[in-house]
């Protein structure tokens, strides 16, 4: 296998790993953290995360992952090597269907509508059905998210896989 293929296929693969990562840590052990404070203190730190995330290294991550999944499954298909294509096209559509979008349309909107809360004015009495809506849903969402991230790194894995089933093939 060349170099070329194999970085081709092993970029995606790390960015499919880094975010799908991301969202299970939070769905599995940041949000069920945040379950263990106060529902005001829970929204604040939430709010507070969110922040946290809005950085270069989670922006370039998470928006970059399809273009370059993409751009390598069209490079791959130029270099003749039509079955990782595929399968790292698939790995991209996945990603962007299961993950980015409802990030875009659900978990951003979810976080910009609790951070336009202030934790200091909210109604203690609130709180509660507040931080359980959110938590409910943003959780259900992230999961997903985590997934069809890591789902998306089998088939960009299965990509590279291709090459050595080819091999041993022809061998």
């Amino acid at each position: 296998m060349s170099r070329l293929k194999l970085i081709l296929c092993l970029v995606p693969i790390v960015l499919f790993g880094a975010i799908g990562g991301f969202f299970y840590a939070y769905s599995v052990s940041v949000m069920q953290g945040l379950d263990n404070l106060p529902e005001i203190e829970a929204i604040h730190a939430m709010q507070l995360l969110n922040q946290g995330t809005r950085n270069m290294v989670f922006l370039f991550t998470f928006l970059f992952t399809p273009i370059i999944a993409f751009g390598n499954a069209v490079a791959l298909y130029l270099l003749d090597e039509r079955e990782a294509a595929g399968l790292l096209l698939i790995a991209t559509v996945i990603y962007f269907l299961g993950s980015f979008l409802p990030t875009v349309n659900i978990n951003v909107p979810l976080n910009t509508a609790l951070e336009a809360l202030d934790p200091a004015r909210l109604d203690p009495a609130r709180a509660p059905e507040v931080w359980s809506e959110f938590h409910a849903s943003w959780t259900f969402w992230n999961t997903i998210r985590a997934v069809m991230a890591l789902l998306a790194l089998t088939f960009a894995a299965l990509s590279m896989y291709s090459f050595a089933s080819l091999k041993r093939a022809t061998t």
